[in-house]
């Protein structure tokens, strides 16, 4: 009997191409692959324990295949590979979802060959078979659009076998990232023509005649230098931008047109109790949702999830092996809408509301973690460790040790 049993959903093309891509170090790490109609693919070990969810599930196997060079060096990377996993998957296949996240990563790309840190990862895998529907059914125009994207799509088919992705029935889509970038250069604007060029002389003859037909002045005007335009200062982004505080959650429900989400009304220290939507009810029972103390970011910008509209988010960590997600707690006394700081960033003011296009809670998500004290904290990329708290002490999770917290 295999020591792991892996069960592949037959719609998971990013798990297919992973265990391609994995091949034979698989086979001798005795890991047997099934491919099953379950909507979910799941991983059991020969000690019964099983892992469920497509990040989880893709570092189990390369943890098993020994290619720790595809899951991050750090925990901060392996982060960064499991948020790109996770924003790539559309199991609704909305095309609205698939265009947006295709505009998230051509942004990333435009000075990134690969997605995390300029090295080949999971990541590069798992989201060239997610966005493979898409891209297949791009035309000239868009694939001009989204340069970026498409020019890494063309390097990740060349870079994964071909047999590997004909095993997950992704076959080669027709790219020529030449023609791409010309049709990029030929819409950016034409430099101005110098002095010493054909069209500068041009220029310079008809500005002669100029002078000529307005009596032949021989005096030389002079021209002011237009004054430079100030160039914006750009504010760097920090953790102090985000405005968390404690919450408590008074009314909780399940979403009456989503069977995955509650709608919870929550004391933020306001007025008036918060409407926030979670995607909790696989993972925290009705009944411990209730009364619960939670840490709230109450800046990002409303948005509408199934018809009703959720005015913050509730953060939450996930356990390293994908399992489990519970709440990230604030410490005993902190009262609904105490502030929540990291350690260093307390005296920071918030933003109002977050611009998305700013992509500031997009910078630092991927930073927030937890240790293996099971303590809530924010890791610059440069490796420093800001633990999160309020003034009665650290924010921590019951379990979650060296987790993940979005």
């Amino acid at each position: 009997m295999a020591s792991t049993k892996i069960e592949v959903a037959k719609r998971d093309t990013g798990l297919k191409l992973v265990i391609g891509y994995l091949g034979d170090a698989l086979r001798k790490a005795d890991v047997e692959v099934l491919t099953v109609e379950n909507t979910l693919s799941k991983l059991t070990l020969n000690s019964g324990s099983s892992v469920e969810g497509h990040d989880a599930l893709a570092l189990e196997l390369c943890d098993k295949a020994g290619r720790k060079d595809l899951v991050g060096k750090d925990p901060l990377e392996t982060a960064l590979i499991r948020q790109w996993t996770m924003a790539s998957i559309n199991d609704s296949g909305d095309a609205g979802k698939s265009t947006a996240f295709a505009k998230e990563a051509n942004d990333q790309l435009v000075k990134n060959t690969y997605l995390v840190n300029n090295r080949f990862t999971l990541a590069d895998i798992v989201v060239f078979a997610n966005v493979h529907p898409w891209v297949r059914t791009l035309a000239q125009p868009k694939q001009v659009e989204f340069y970026h994207l498409v020019r890494w799509f063309d390097l990740i088919q060349h870079t994964i076998p071909t047999s590997v992705r004909e095993q997950a029935q992704l076959e080669n889509v027709a790219i020529n990232p030449d023609e791409c970038a010309k049709s990029v250069l030929a819409a950016m604007p034409a430099p101005a023509a110098k002095a010493g060029s054909a069209e500068g002389k041009k220029n310079k003859n008809k500005d002669k005649e100029g002078k000529a037909a307005e009596g032949k002045d021989k005096s030389k005007a002079k021209t002011k230098a237009p004054k430079p335009k100030p160039v914006a200062e750009v504010k760097p982004i920090t953790p102090s931008q985000l405005d968390l505080r404690v919450g408590k959650i008074i009314e909780c429900d399940k979403h009456p047109n989503a069977d995955a989400l509650y709608v919870e009304k929550i004391d933020a220290g306001e007025e008036e109790l918060r409407t926030v939507v979670s995607g909790l009810v696989r993972f925290i029972p009705l009944d411990q949702m209730l009364n619960r103390e939670v840490v709230l970011v109450c800046n990002l910008k409303p948005a509408a999830m199934r018809g009703i509209k959720s005015y913050a988010m509730v953060l939450c960590a996930t356990s390293a092996d994908g399992n489990s997600v519970e709440f990230v707690e604030p410490p005993p006394g902190s009262k609904p809408g105490t502030k929540v700081y990291f350690e260093g960033f307390k005296e920071g003011e918030p933003e109002a509301v977050l611009n998305p296009k700013k992509k500031i809670w997009e910078t630092i998500q991927p930073g927030l973690l937890t240790n293996e004290n099971l303590q809530a904290l924010y890791q610059h990329p440069e490796g420093k460790v800001h633990l999160m708290m309020t003034d009665e002490g650290v924010c921590t999770v019951k379990s979650a040790a060296k987790g993940t917290i979005k």
